[in-house]
């Protein structure tokens, strides 16, 4: 594999695993061998964008594993189901991917990460939007007290944004702002808190997250320019222009924002006459 010789990798670790072991002395370290070499068989078959044969090696890891979630060689039977399942949803057999992650939360139950791919899944369908509604909300449950952890999958932002997606743009708003408080020097975060909040027609606290994007990210164009667009909303004219001017600088040519600055000019002109 290091040499680059991935069929021939391919050969010796499909080799290995085949291997009976009928007069090895350790049973169980001939088993985990196998295992590792099937994970591994996996992995390469599906970097190659083999994932038939990826499925059918993480099966055969799967006899191989005990019922339970002990580990193997640093494998357990939740971490082979997850990974069979993001082949699933790779292939788009959406049934089949469902399947393998509800058997890798039955040995793991309270795994945050599986939790979200499931409710991801479901999601997927409107009809099942409350069971997915239901699978975000129990990986927030499921968190623990700190932050760093807690949004380690992002379950307030994916939460948010399945909200969203519903329409129930009041709760999509008090999710991302949620993840965006748990990741204080993520613009990204802060600008789809400031986004959300746009939508849910609370301007002024849309207002403090896009100038907290910016803050975190003055180099980019479309922060600026989103914080211009709150600030002309909110009639704070000369500082809408100010954004919009240096969202100009750095993304010269912008038809959006070049339309915008003039309108705010306008604006602007008509509050002098007066």
């Amino acid at each position: 594999m290091a040499d680059g010789r991935l069929s021939e990798a391919a050969s010796a670790l499909r080799t290995g695993a085949r291997v009976e072991g009928l007069r090895v002395r350790d049973r169980r370290e001939h088993d985990a061998a196998r295992v590792s070499a099937l994970v591994q068989l996996a992995t390469l078959h599906s970097q190659r964008g083999h994932f038939h044969k990826a499925l059918s090696a993480y099966k055969e890891a799967l006899q191989i594993l005990p019922d339970t979630n002990a580990p193997v060689v640093g494998w357990t039977r939740h971490s082979v189901l997850s990974m069979a399942g993001d082949i699933y949803i790779q292939l788009q057999q959406w049934p089949q991917a469902e399947h393998s992650i509800l058997s890798a939360l039955a040995v793991a139950p309270k795994d945050l990460g599986t939790h979200i791919t499931l409710a991801q899944i479901l999601a997927r369908n409107t009809s099942r939007a409350l069971e997915a509604e239901m699978w975000f909300k129990r990986a927030v449950t499921l968190a623990p007290d700190d932050p760093s952890v807690r949004d380690q999958f992002g379950e307030y932002y994916r939460l948010g944004m399945f909200l969203r997606s519903q329409r129930r743009l009041r709760e999509s708003a008090e999710q991302l702002v949620r993840a965006a408080q748990l990741s204080p020097a993520d613009g990204a975060r802060a600008a789809a808190a400031a986004r959300a909040l746009r939508d849910a027609r609370r301007c002024r606290s849309a207002e403090r997250w896009y100038a907290r994007a910016v803050e975190l990210n003055p180099e980019d164009a479309a922060y600026h320019s989103n914080l211009g667009a709150i600030l002309h909303l909110n009639g704070k004219y000369a500082a809408a222009a100010a954004s919009y001017r240096r969202a100009l600088q750095l993304q010269p040519n912008d038809e959006i924002t070049i339309t915008n600055l003039k309108r705010v000019r306008t604006l602007m002109s008509k509050q002098r006459r007066k």
